[in-house]
């Protein structure tokens, strides 16, 4: 066993989120400030903020880029954020159109998962964005669910694309992407649903 110890400061406690292959360790420590270590967890690294104070580590993939959320400038409000490799360089993945968002998962190809509020609307929906985290997009835009029900949160997403996420019913899905030319599939699995079809957008 490991101890993997804090940076200081705050209550002097520290919170393991997540691992890769390596043992590079993801999480927070003190007063939500966002850590990486490197391989086998060793040498914990502050990854900062996105001009706030607080942060939070989630998830860590092979190449070592670091998914969670951090304040912005002025502490109003806390984005979804990803890093390149080996936790270097946080970037703001934004939001959909609310205040808050948070990036819970992450794959080799930098495709993050996780929910953000939506504009005007209190309500946490859950998203996925494209490789290195380009282009949030509502996971309820691409599929179909009966009336009233939406997916408020993904938490994982792997290397073959597939994603668990949970429903406003109380329901857990996994999603999983079936190529087709000039469209984009998702597979649900629970509930019965199976087979929701959209054109891919542009």
């Amino acid at each position: 066993m490991t101890d993997i110890d804090t940076l200081g400061g705050g209550r002097g406690e520290s919170e393991a989120l997540g691992i890769n292959a390596d043992g590079q360790v993801v999480g927070y420590y003190a007063n939500l400030h966002a850590f990486h270590t490197g391989a086998n967890g060793v040498g914990m690294t502050d990854l900062g903020a996105l001009g706030g104070g607080a942060a939070q580590a989630q998830g860590i993939n092979a190449s070592g880029q670091v998914v969670g959320f951090a304040e912005i400038t002025g502490n109003t409000a806390a984005h979804a954020f990803l890093t390149g490799a080996n936790g270097v360089g946080m970037v703001d993945l934004g939001t959909l159109g609310g205040r808050f968002s948070d990036a819970e998962g992450i794959n080799v190809r930098g495709q993050a998962v996780g929910y953000s509020d939506i504009s005007g609307n209190a309500a946490m929906h859950a998203f996925v964005t494209g490789a290195n985290g380009a282009g949030m997009t509502d996971l309820n835009s691409l599929v179909r669910l009966k009336a009233g029900v939406y997916l408020t949160d993904a938490r994982g997403i792997n290397d073959a694309g597939q994603i668990i996420a949970n429903a406003s019913d109380g329901h857990a899905f996994l999603l999983t992407p079936v190529p087709e030319p000039e469209s984009y599939a998702l597979l649900l699995a629970g509930l019965g649903l199976i087979g929701f079809i959209v054109r891919r957008h542009s």
